[in-house]
């Protein structure tokens, strides 16, 4: 029996998940020639045809999609036993990837942080800041070890990614004490008041419309900020109202708090805290001590 060749699997697995023979190349860094006559080779050794070629288009046949499957699970074991020496590579120090979502307030990853410091003083930490879906890309690849993220993204190419709930925020209107004054009836006191109003990415502004829209209420947008810091940081200051989850509105400074408007009412919205992490066969150390123990204290 002729020893599975692991650099032809390997190429495969390169086309079949690029698409392309010419889009392999260029992240293998290899001529085309070069992969085309390895694959003829690699089909040859295992008597089966892996791709079906149309023009310059490749698609799996069943048996390439069988084999697919395997070198997936194969290369994926790969980079988890590199990720995994990687963790222990600082003198005995651990080291933990953690991504987060561009749209996750920065109060959020300061408490994870100090739950790690805290937690493991010698812990060697990198933060990665992106899209939701290059941290899921992140964690298939073993970039990542732990995502942070205000959403799921759910579908069937995810079915190797795990959520955790972390926390669910109450998201309360907020100003500052002069210009509380100004507001005191919760919420018909909100026609026609500046607000400042989350970005179309929010996952609270679709119920914050419903809101004002069932109360018959539109207030004047004077600007539309994501980043809960700087939001916070222009409340204060008196540009305006805004929506902030209850976690950033604690970490207000102590001589300048924030006056909460709808303190006797229901949240208007929640913000969610997913925690998102790649099933492996060996999970990082500090992984499951996130997932167990971290809370937000709100």
């Amino acid at each position: 029996m002729i020893p599975l060749n692991y650099h032809h699997l390997f190429y495969f697995y390169t086309v079949a998940r690029t698409g392309s023979i010419s889009k392999a190349c260029q992240k293998l860094n290899l001529a085309q020639p070069t992969i085309s006559t390895q694959l003829k080779q690699f089909e040859a050794d295992l008597k089966s045809k892996l791709f079906i070629r149309e023009k310059k288009k490749l698609t799996l046949t069943e048996e390439g999609r069988h084999v697919l499957f395997y070198a997936a699970e194969i290369f994926d074991v790969g980079r988890e036993m590199m990720d995994s020496l990687n963790d222990h590579s600082l003198k005995g120090r651990l080291k933990i990837q953690i991504g987060t979502s561009n749209l996750i307030p920065k109060s959020v990853i300061d408490a994870l942080l100090h739950f790690l410091y805290q937690t493991t003083p010698e812990v060697y930490i990198s933060i990665y800041e992106d899209k939701t879906e290059a941290l899921l890309d992140g964690l298939r690849t073993h970039l990542l070890d732990i995502a942070v993220s205000d959403t799921i993204r759910l579908s069937h190419n995810e079915e190797d990614i795990e959520h955790h709930l972390a926390a669910k925020i109450p998201v309360l209107f907020c100003a500052n004490r002069s210009l509380a004054s100004k507001y005191k009836h919760f919420p018909e006191d909100l026609n026609g008041a500046p607000v400042i109003f989350p970005t179309s990415q929010s996952q609270v502004r679709a119920a914050l419309h419903e809101f004002f829209i069932k109360h018959n209420i539109e207030p004047k947008i004077v600007g539309e900020i994501q980043d809960a810091e700087l939001v916070r940081k222009l409340v204060l200051s008196g540009m305006g109202i805004a929506p902030l989850n209850k976690f950033t509105v604690t970490q207000a400074p102590g001589k300048k708090p924030l006056v909460i408007l709808n303190s006797k009412t229901q949240p208007v919205a929640f913000e969610h805290i997913y925690l998102l992490t790649k099933k492996r066969k060996k999970k990082h150390p500090l992984v499951p001590k996130i997932l167990e123990h971290f809370r937000l204290t709100i």
